[in-house]
This record gives structure tokens, C-alpha cells and sequence, in this order.
């Protein structure tokens, strides 16, 4: 079930996309209710995402629509299957922020990840003690429960371990593998299993060095994720310090493509990256 105050990212882009439909059908709630034979209140609890449609309801809803088969009714059933997954995040619910749970079902389900880290090593790559002392340098009081925040995101970093493992590619700046975060040992240790990773195939480091700092205030930390195929949904998750901003429309993905690769431009390629953190390890 999705957070009252906060529908989770498959529940809105199934809703839209049926908003959408009921519209192109020249149909009010309230005279597709009546037909269909569902509640006006049903009908906007689920264009508003604010609750996961049965995947039988949808089909009938589709069929009701006009929507045969195609990539459309395809994507939107997948999207209500997966919604109704089993994971292993539910272990976490009550103790994780109904956003970051959104965050780690993302990861589960992508094809392929892109992030930009301007200020740290991206999570998915943190080692345990990396994540605990990030956790620790958080204002008194708003971290109550840092053994659960470790915990969760040392869970997440499992989908980058199984078989098939989505494409992940991370620009991280110089200056975030040169900043100490806890102690050397630490950023020892943290700088060797980013230099281990970084020779795995399906796992890309590119490195925006010290000389392109300047392009370090184009944008806040962010991931862009490509769901696997037949869901067909990208999803930009922003890190707003206090929040996380999910961005679902296809200007505001297509305008964070357009600024990865503007990133990317001026990054290290990978053989370049590996040297750099292979010197700052030996430096460590």
C-alpha cells in the first residue's frame, strides 16, 4: 500500500496514463463511473495514485477504454504487477521513508542507472563504514536511527550483485574521493572497493576531475532510472538534502538526460578514472 500523503512513482504514472485515457474518451469521472461501474471516489483515487489498481480492474478498464493490445496496455499491467511484488523492502516499512523504499523498488527494477555525485560516493557504492560516518555528520536529531539507514542501504547495494544487474554508470567528482569522511582507515578502505568495482563490466566510474569544477553547481545529486522493458518508465530521483523530488515527466527526464551528458562530456573516461582512484589509494 503507497504512503497516504505520498503515492509511489508506479501508482501516479499508472493513474496518469488512465486520466489520460478517460480524457481522450471525452469522458467525465463521473459518467465513466457510471458506466463502468465504479465509484467516482475509486476513479480519482486512482488516476491521483493514490492507490494500486487490481491488474484484473486495469484490463477491464483498458478494454473499457479502447485500449487493445500495444506497448501502452503492456507497460501499464506490467507497471501494476510489479506494484504488487513481494521484496525485501518490506522488512524495512516503519523504519524507512516511504521515498527512500520508492528509491530501493526503483533500483530493483531498472535496466540501467545513472547518477551524478558531486559531494560523495554515490550510495549504491559506500562501504558500510563510509555510510556510517555520512550518517553520523547529520544534525543532532535528524537521524534517529542510523543502524536501520545502514542497514537499508547496504541491502540495496545487493541488486548491483545479482545476475542481472542493471548497467550502472556514476559521475563522481574528484573532490568528493578526495574529502576524508570518518577517519583515513576509512576512506582507505573506501577508496580500494571503488577501485575494485570500477573494473567490473556492468559498473562504469567516470571521474569529473578538479579542473572541471566549474561544473560542479549545474546540478544537485541526482539518478536517472530506465525500468526494464515492458514497464517503459524513466524516473529522475533528485536528492534534495531534506527530500527526495521525483521527476516523471518526459521534459523534466528528457532536461536531466540533456545535463548527464553535458557532465559526462567533460568527465575522465574510464581507464583515466581508475588511475585517478588508484592514486588516491596509494595516497590514503
Amino acid at each position: 500500500m503507497a504512503h497516504p500523503n505520498r503515492p509511489s512513482v508506479r501508482f501516479r504514472r499508472i493513474g496518469g496514463a488512465l486520466r489520460q485515457a478517460r480524457e481522450d474518451a471525452r469522458l467525465t469521472i463521473d459518467t465513466a463511473s457510471r458506466r463502468f461501474g465504479r465509484s467516482p471516489g475509486w476513479f480519482s483515487t486512482v488516476e491521483n495514485g493514490l492507490h494500486l489498481i487490481r491488474v484484473d480492474d486495469l484490463g477491464e478498464l483498458l478494454d473499457f477504454y479502447g485500449i487493445t493490445e500495444g506497448p501502452l496496455r503492456d507497460s501499464l499491467i506490467h507497471l501494476a504487477a510489479q506494484g504488487r511484488r513481494k521484496n525485501w523492502t518490506r522488512a524495512f516499512q516503519g523504519r524507512i521513508s516511504p521515498a527512500a523504499l520508492d528509491l530501493a523498488s526503483l533500483e530493483a527494477d531498472s535496466a540501467s542507472i545513472h547518477t551524478f555525485q558531486p559531494n560523495l560516493v554515490p550510495g549504491l557504492l559506500q562501504t558500510q563504514d563510509y555510510t556510517r560516518a555520512v550518517m553520523a555528520a547529520g544534525l543532532p536529531g535528524a537521524v534517529e536511527d542510523i543502524d536501520s539507514l545502514v542497514d537499508f542501504r547496504m541491502a540495496r547495494q545487493a541488486v548491483l550483485n545479482q545476475p542481472d544487474a542493471p548497467r550502472y554508470d556514476a559521475i563522481i567528482s574528484e573532490s568528493a574521493l578526495g574529502h576524508q569522511v570518518g577517519n583515513p582507515s576509512i576512506m582507505h578502505g573506501q577508496l580500494m572497493h571503488l577501485a575494485r568495482v570500477a573494473t567490473l563490466s556492468h559498473i562504469g566510474l567516470h571521474v569529473l576531475p578538479n579542473s572541471a569544477s566549474a561544473y560542479l553547481w549545474i546540478s544537485v545529486p541526482f539518478n536517472i532510472f530506465t525500468l526494464r522493458p515492458p514497464g517503459q518508465l524513466t524516473v529522475v530521483v533528485a536528492d534534495q538534502v531534506t527530500q527526495f523530488a521525483f521527476t516523471e515527466d518526459d521534459a523534466g527526464v528528457e532536461a536531466h538526460n540533456e545535463i548527464y551528458d553535458h557532465l559526462l562530456s567533460v568527465t575522465l573516461d574510464q581507464p583515466r578514472s581508475l588511475e585517478v582512484i588508484q592514486r588516491l589509494v596509494s595516497d590514503s
